[in-house]
């Protein structure tokens, strides 16, 4: 079944579609869930159970142009997850402007879009590990001592190359004219 037979299923019947869509990529969702909230699976159903239900609200307007279903499913679960974490008081650690000391004044939606993608090529062509401890850290939300552990490295050398990645990003935005104050 296409991505588009699964949304044309939602919006027809959707408690089969929802079904076809858990079935397919619940797993996926909930891998994104239990990496960003741990091993909680009260928090990971509910979260589940909201993600999906955005799916539904939302099939009308997937569409080609939005990307694929997964990794439109991946966004909300992780979206999802941040919100909970907020709730709980716990601040989510996402690689943003502001973490990058640039103003708060780039809120317009363009320019965000622009400065995320440039963000994300800037990272792409990290070498590694340096790619996989921004990713791990930046987009998975993962905690330091995690990240050491399943790369052999110390906390300090993985603080150290996060520091030193953040500065090399940051010279390198600046170049791309990432307007810095």
């Amino acid at each position: 079944m296409t991505e588009q037979e699964l949304c044309a299923l939602l919006l027809r019947e959707p408690s089969e579609g929802l079904a076809a869509a858990i079935e397919r990529y619940g797993g996926i969702v909930k891998a994104v869930l239990y990496r960003m909230l741990g091993n909680h699976p009260q928090d990971i159903e509910d979260c589940m159970g909201t993600v999906f239900c955005r799916l539904w609200q939302n099939a009308a307007s997937l569409g080609s142009d939005r990307g694929s279903m997964k990794a439109w499913l991946c966004r909300v679960a992780r979206n999802t997850a941040i919100d909970l974490l907020r709730r709980e008081g716990e601040r989510p650690l996402p690689l943003e402007e502001e973490q990058l000391g640039m103003e708060d004044d780039l809120a317009e939606q363009t320019a965000r879009r622009l400065n995320a993608e440039l963000v994300q090529q800037t990272v792409d062509r990290m070498a590694e590990p340096d790619r996989t401890i921004f990713i791990r850290r930046y987009f998975y939300l993962e905690r330091v001592r995690p990240i050491a552990e399943a790369l052999g490295l110390s906390e300090k050398a993985v603080e150290r190359r996060l520091s030193r990645g953040r500065e090399r990003l940051r010279g390198e935005l600046l170049e791309k004219g990432v307007i810095w104050p």
